[in-house]
């Protein structure tokens, strides 16, 4: 009857439905062992970031400390993740929070990627994307040559793919439809923006305009200048009139006087009004900003 029982309640355990987590690898870091890139400068101001980020393996690709996924989703999840790290060289991380310590999601999202050996090549290109729980906010943040593939309109593109399906509370939906869009854009190429910026040596987004505006205002305002002046000198000849008289004094010309008296004036006036955008960032371009790291990051977040 023992024998029976037990072998009843194994059968139960396998075919009813149950839910398995995973448990993300946490190092410990300390202030002689930080466990981070070589190239990063650690002063006052980020010792503190670096403490208070998770060091994880970075092999795992998928963090997901709010326990939102199970284990049949992460597999799924990290071989999508893994075709795309495979097919366009560019790092790809999904990270999930219940408890921000940072002082919001932008901040986690690119201590994270900073603090952890993420990034390909010298400028440590990749993507990464944040569900956090506690600020309630989905957050995309790029790095080095992938803020040429993912500028402001692709993350709009991007937060839009996966917010239809966090306000439903479809978590695993969300992280993949974020992949899927973000393997679209890499596939189509650069974005249009990236034809006015490059990264250069040091990761940093430059735009191409600011450096050629020698050639686009400079020099057509110094060519001006020149021509104005020889203009001026070939007339410096001419005499000036003094008097009024000296323009009027011509023979056969008479001069009278003319009055328009208006009976009633009527003034039109036209209001010209602005338009904003709702997403914080400009349709077009790419913004960036400097993470506590140093490093240059392109994204954008949106609450849900």
């Amino acid at each position: 009857m023992k024998k029976i029982s037990l072998l009843i309640l194994t059968f139960l355990i396998f075919i009813m439905p149950h839910t398995v987590f995973a448990t993300v690898n946490v190092e410990e870091r300390t202030e002689d062992d930080l466990k981070i890139w070589d190239d990063i400068e650690v002063n006052e101001n980020n010792l503190d970031n670096i403490l208070n980020t998770p060091k994880v393996d970075e092999d795992e690709k998928i963090y997901d400390f709010a326990d939102l996924f199970v284990e049949g989703e992460e597999e799924e999840l990290f071989n999508f993740i893994t075709d795309y790290i495979d097919e366009h060289n560019m790092d790809m991380v999904v990270v999930t929070i219940d408890d921000n310590n940072k002082s919001d999601a932008k901040e986690y999202a690119e201590d994270f990627y900073d603090y952890n050996y993420f990034g390909k090549g010298k400028n440590y290109d990749g993507i990464l994307f944040l569900i956090d729980m506690d600020t309630r906010e989905i957050y995309v943040t790029t790095t080095g040559n992938a803020l040429l593939y993912y500028d402001d309109a692709r993350i709009d593109g991007l937060l839009d793919a996966a917010y239809v399906y966090m306000t439903s509370g479809e978590y695993y939906q969300a992280a993949k439809a974020f992949v899927v869009r973000a393997e679209r854009y890499a596939t189509e190429g650069y974005s249009s923006s990236a034809d006015d910026y490059y990264i250069d040596e040091n990761g940093d987004l430059i735009e191409k305009k600011s450096i050629n505006w020698l050639l686009t205002l400079g020099i057509p305002t110094a060519l001006s200048s020149i021509m104005a002046y020889i203009f001026i000198s070939k007339h410096k000849g001419i005499k000036l009139a003094t008097e009024a008289d000296e323009y009027l004094d011509i023979p056969g010309i008479q001069y009278g006087q003319f009055v328009d008296n208006f009976l009633t004036t009527y003034t039109s006036r036209t209001y010209i009004g602005s338009s904003s955008s709702g997403s914080g960032r400009s349709g077009g371009g790419i913004s960036s900003s400097r993470g506590s790291s140093g490093r240059s990051h392109g994204g954008g977040g949106r609450r849900f």
